[in-house]
């Protein structure tokens, strides 16, 4: 009897692993499509034989839990090549937009501005008694004023887009930091093992992955599986707890700087590479910077032109500046100018028809800055233009290249953790004859049970 019951309780244990198994396959197949799953194995193995004097008996399988298959080195390069394309991506989309500002070489707004205002000082010294051709340059120097002011602006209104974003990005920072925390709580709840528990970890995975895509972040696990949040050096969660980030803004002779604080201490956190470390550089490094070296654009161009200017002598006017302002944003043409073009002077003589000074304005497109094998007013600005094209097919090839090194990982990650149909319907059938075999066992040994009971 005892061994007939042995035998049974082998074949019901096996059937049981059986049955184990194929729900594992089930669940495995039923979140194929389910971001940020693991597959996951049934752990096996032989139960504990009984001795006897002729030798050893086993007694079967049993389940010992169910894995999660992954690799937590490859878990933690894809958070950090996923934060470092966010960065290259957030600083190749402003330098974009940047270029559709300003325009490119060949068809830029403030280059042809400049042009048409020199080329009409031209015209003008080629007739300096015609009131009409200074009536254009007044005109081409108002459109010239309004295209820096125009740039000027879409550069603002591209600056506090980004700054938006931002706030944004570290909201949902925010929650997602919070998100880990509470599911530490359920983690370590359920940390006696099984689906749910994997369950929960591949989601917390999920979203550590999401988080380090705005910020790269290290992820170190503790005893009872919760996660701490590590970002440059300081604990933003630990078990149950998380630290809420928030924007600061400060502003200086520079422009606009953003920072990071930690809520509660208001210590200031240094973004790491990620999206949110890429729209903080863009606004100040690039969006800023192109709108410094504009400044400095039209700073030089009106102190040259008005250098030359105030040296004329007209029988209206004398000695006065040509342009008003200290910025792009601030540049203006001068009030008296602006309201009676006849004030713009042709020559420092002041006698009709004499057109040294309208000459010499003109002159400026073509005038060498600094010596005379310096740059060109007009090298000043393409400069800008060189410089913006370099670094956008710089961070074009650096957003392909980090793209192709991504998915290398993200590859490499799928072979281990994720689900194959073809395979997991392999395991399906395998389990699935593991199961009957060890039904018809069963069925053997009841068979032997009544055999036995018929003879007593």
């Amino acid at each position: 009897m005892s061994g007939l019951a042995s035998i049974m309780d082998t074949s019901v244990g096996a059937m049981f692993a059986a049955q184990v198994a194929l729900q594992t396959v089930g669940h495995n197949i039923a979140n194929a499509n389910t971001p940020g799953f693991s597959r996951q194995d049934v752990l096996q193995s032989a139960r504990r034989p009984n001795k006897f004097p002729y030798g050893v008996v086993g007694l079967g399988v049993q389940v010992n839990g169910i894995r999660r298959l992954t690799d937590e080195h490859l878990v933690a390069s894809e958070r950090t090549q996923s934060a470092r394309l966010g960065s290259y991506t957030q600083l190749d989309g402003a330098l974009q937009q940047i270029e559709s500002v300003l325009g490119s070489l060949d068809n830029d707004r403030i280059g042809d501005a400049i042009n048409a205002f020199f080329e009409a000082w031209s015209d003008l010294a080629t007739a300096p008694f015609e009131d009409s051709n200074k009536w254009t340059v007044l005109s081409t120097a108002q459109s010239l004023v309004s295209e820096f002011h125009s740039v000027d602006g879409s550069l603002d209104e591209l600056a506090l887009a980004q700054r938006m974003t931002v706030e944004g990005e570290l909201d949902d920072l925010n929650d997602m930091l919070q998100q880990v925390a509470e599911l530490n709580t359920q983690i370590v709840t359920a940390s006696a093992g099984g689906p749910e528990f994997n369950d929960l970890l591949d989601r917390q995975e999920l979203l550590l992955s999401q988080i380090a895509e705005l910020a790269d972040i290290q992820v170190r696990r503790r005893d009872d599986f919760s996660a701490d949040v590590i970002m440059s050096g300081r604990s933003l969660v630990v078990r149950n707890r998380a630290e809420q980030l928030q924007l600061s803004w400060e502003e200086d002779k520079d422009g606009q700087h953003m920072s990071v604080l930690t809520q509660s201490s208001r210590v200031q956190v240094a973004m790491p590479e990620g999206s949110i470390q890429g729209l903080i550089t863009s606004v100040e490094t690039h969006v800023q910077g192109t709108q410094a070296k504009l400044d400095e654009l039209a700073v030089l161009l009106m102190d040259r032109v008005n250098q030359l200017h105030v040296q004329g002598r007209s029988g209206t006017s004398a000695g006065l500046p040509f342009f008003t302002g200290d910025s792009a944003s601030s540049m203006e043409v001068t009030a008296a100018i602006a309201a009676d073009a006849t004030r713009i002077v042709t020559s420092r003589s002041g006698i009709q028809g004499d057109n040294d000074l309208a000459l010499a304005i003109a002159n400026l497109a073509h005038q060498p800055l600094d010596g005379e094998d310096g740059p060109v007013l007009m090298d000043s600005y393409r400069g800008l233009l060189s410089d913006l094209a370099a670094a956008s097919h710089r961070y074009d090839f650096l957003v392909e290249n980090q793209e192709n090194v991504l998915t290398a990982v993200q590859s490499r990650l799928e072979s281990t953790r994720g689900v194959s149909l073809d395979e997991e319907g392999a395991n399906m059938i395998r389990y699935q004859n593991a199961y009957e075999a060890a039904a018809r066992v069963v069925v053997t040994v009841q068979e032997m049970f009544d055999t036995l009971l018929e003879m007593v």
